[in-house]
């Protein structure tokens, strides 16, 4: 019937449009079939297969070994891998072939080119091993990164420099400078470019601990040291580091009975919990910071001399921004960009408004910057933050300017940036009541007043 299509034809169509090469032999070996492609596979022409012995190819080596002359041979399937004399690869599984009786009658094989998978592969490893050799480089440069403010002052020149030697060497550390210009990013900093990179690091500021806790959260302490501890006990800072690093900020806040456990640990390499009795040995590098002069403080007997040289063994003096004058204008950019990511917004100061931001002294250093910067990113209606009147007496940025006040207006302006620049180094009511000699109570509701709902520090 027209149209039909017989076994046969059905049959050569499908060898004809495989994929895969095709070889099929009887009993004896001679090769009865294969595929149009085995010529551009094994570089022989198939009048040069066809009809000839498996068996005396495979000696010739033109099939070597032959997975049908295996299968013929065992009368079991078998696949393995082949590569051609042309350096093609291949995946051959043999079959053999029974009739009704269970009689042998031939093999069949059914080949798949693997040679531009094999390439692939081969590529996408080298490609893995680059990538992983790029993450590495990424990793160390990551490690030696610095923001690019740190190195628009000759005097951070110095500072990066010193940093970046002393970050490997696991040696302690002291950070000088004043409230706000940046010991923290610099005691990170160092922890990043240093050995202990993937382990913790650990800040504390010792002013803002009470005194009676400071013992158990420095050292930790053991079940039952005291009423209401921990099942079980818990580890202080100096174990939560680890092998990382534990930054000690305001170090000149330490008690004089901390100072000299302190002393020990650092002597000794050891502590002991609070309420136990086994040693502990202590792994992590301490990087101590203070906005205090201590050597004024050992002076008035509030700090221990032999702590001192202790921690004093690398001293890094960081400067003011207002002696870092260049640095201003980046850093706007920089923390306005933070900022924008932080608050997923795009605002942007206008030339006029950085400009100002430029002159102003900035007491609080580049903590009372950031906040600058933060609250106007909220609080600007609009992605362009312009200069505005209102701006010339805001909080701490300018000093009082040339507008005619009320006397009781002048005088909260003042106490308002006073109380505002004492608070960023007393950190706490306790202490800012003693330093300005008033009550916990009066500290409290100045701070209330005057901190919490300026700036935060």
């Amino acid at each position: 019937m027209k149209g039909t299509l017989n076994d046969s034809i059905l049959l050569n169509y499908v060898l004809a449009h495989s994929f895969d090469e095709i070889f099929i032999a009887n009993a004896s070996g001679m090769v009865l079939y294969t595929s149009q492609s085995t010529e551009k596979v094994f570089g022989i022409p198939c009048d040069q297969i066809v009809h000839h012995n498996i068996f005396d190819l495979e000696k010739k080596g033109i099939f070597s070994p032959s997975v049908i002359a295996n299968v013929l041979r065992t009368k079991k399937k078998d696949t393995f891998i082949q590569e051609t004399k042309h350096g093609r690869k291949l995946i051959i599984s043999g079959y053999p072939i029974y009739d009704s009786s269970g009689e042998l009658t031939g093999a069949m094989s059914v080949s798949r080119d693997v040679t531009e998978f094999e390439y692939l592969k081969k590529e996408n490893e080298q490609v893995a091993k680059a990538l992983q050799s790029y993450q590495k480089e990424i990793a160390e440069l990551k490690k030696q990164s610095v923001n690019t403010f740190l190195l628009r002052n000759r005097k951070m020149e110095k500072v990066f420099d010193v940093a970046s030697r002393v970050a490997k060497l696991g040696v302690t550390v002291l950070l000088d400078g004043e409230s706000g210009v940046g010991k923290n990013h610099i005691a990170q900093m160092i922890h990043q470019m240093s050995d202990r990179e993937k382990n913790p690091f650990i800040e504390v500021n010792c002013g803002a601990i009470p005194e009676s806790l400071f013992e158990s959260e420095l050292f930790g302490y053991e079940e039952g040291a005291f009423t209401g501890s921990k099942k079980g006990g818990k580890k202080g800072y100096f174990e939560a580091a680890g092998e990382g690093t534990l930054f000690l900020d305001e170090i000149g806040e330490l008690p004089m009975n901390l100072q000299v456990k302190l002393l020990s640990v650092l002597q000794n390499q050891t502590l002991m919990r609070l309420g136990g009795r086994k040693k502990i040995e202590v792994k992590c590098r301490i990087i101590c910071a203070t906005n205090q002069n201590l050597e004024n403080l050992i002076k008035e007997r509030k700090f221990r001399e032999d702590l001192y040289y202790r921690i004093n063994v690398v001293k890094i003096e960081i400067p003011p921004l207002r002696e870092r004058k260049e640095e201003i204008i980046p850093l706007i950019y920089e923390i306005t960009e933070e900022m924008n990511r932080k608050y997923r917004m795009t605002k942007y100061f206008t030339p006029r408004m950085i400009a100002w931001l430029n002159q102003q002294s900035w007491p609080g250093n580049v903590r009372e910057l950031r906040n600058y910067i933060e609250k106007k990113v909220i609080t600007s209606s609009s992605n362009e933050i312009e200069f505005e009147e209102e701006d010339e007496g805001d909080g701490n940025v300018m000093s009082l300017n040339s507008k005619e006040l009320l006397l009781d207006d002048y005088i909260e302006t003042l106490e308002k940036e006073y109380i505002n620049r004492m608070f960023q180094k007393y950190p706490s009511s306790i202490k800012l009541a003693e330093k300005l000699g008033i009550s916990q109570s009066t500290a409290n509701r100045k701070i209330r007043k005057y901190v919490q709902k300026g700036s935060h520090y």
